[in-house]
């Protein structure tokens, strides 16, 4: 996961001829009047006469918004439905087969809230976009959440899952990062595991399960990144995690797998992660 990234006739039944068309005679004049209230619209905002009437014009503007349809961007709208991401990512720069994610400015509660700003990460091609919970998705209380929260979530045919969770760093820290901090002034590689492992795995973490851990710097940014072997787990056996910090949260990027899901895509996931 990188930080850097800046930034929805009814039909009577022989009900005869004078009663349906009593229905139109009362439909027809509603249709006329609201071909009038749109004359009278364009006319009021095309002509500089004083005649033009104020009250008219307002009724035609406030009806309005009822009859305007709003249609959200094709990649919004596909995001929306179980779709393969390479249907409307762009490709990656720098991994052949995988797709950039980077949330759009009203993507997420956190991000509409402006509780944090954009990441990206990529994935491959044939993973899908998974509704989040909205009691997992810190719609409810933000933009102050005490707790961590689910970002996004995404499922690989077969192959695994990915959740971006993000926790408020004053739950983690008891001031903001300045600049050039990173994750490492937060807290130690157990550290930081131990308290966030449980909204990885849906259960704690015991030392014994994580069985790789290690601290990476790229462009300037330190990330702690671990392998789990967390048989309780309810996401999965086999976790991936990549953790870093900004100066007001903390992001986490999990990819999780049953035994057998890693054991045929091990490399994928992992290099999901990185």
């Amino acid at each position: 996961m990188n930080l850097s990234a800046k930034p929805l006739h009814v039909q009577l039944k022989n009900a005869g001829t004078s009663r349906a068309c009593k229905i139109k005679s009362k439909v027809a004049p509603i249709q006329v009047q609201e071909r009038t209230k749109s004359t009278q619209l364009q006319s009021c905002f095309s002509s500089s006469s004083s005649s033009c009437n104020r009250r008219k014009a307002l009724g035609v503007v406030v009806a309005a918004p009822l009859l305007t349809t709003v249609r959200p961007k094709p990649a919004a709208a596909i995001a929306e439905k179980p779709v393969e991401v390479s249907n409307y990512l762009p490709s990656s720069s720098g991994k052949e087969g995988f797709y950039e994610f980077i949330p759009g400015d009203r993507e997420t509660p956190a991000i509409r809230a402006g509780t944090i700003g954009k990441y990206k990460f990529d994935l491959p091609g044939t993973w899908v976009r998974r509704t989040v919970a909205n009691i997992l998705s810190g719609n409810y209380c933000q933009p102050r959440c005490d707790e961590p929260w689910t970002e996004v979530l995404f499922q690989g045919p077969k192959q695994g899952s990915l959740q971006v969770i993000v926790s408020p760093l004053n739950k983690l820290s008891r001031r903001p990062l300045e600049k050039g901090e990173s994750i490492d002034t937060v807290g130690t590689l157990d550290g930081i595991i131990n308290a966030l492992g449980p909204n990885i795995t849906g259960n704690t973490i015991e030392e014994e399960e994580v069985a790789k851990k290690e601290a990476k710097k790229i462009n300037g940014i330190t990330y702690y990144w671990y392998e789990l072997d967390t048989p309780y787990a309810k996401t999965g056996q086999k976790q991936v995690a990549s953790i870093a910090a900004t100066e007001n949260a903390v992001f986490v990027l999990a990819v999780s797998a049953t035994d057998k899901q890693w054991n045929q895509n091990k490399d994928k996931l992992t290099e999901i992660a990185q």
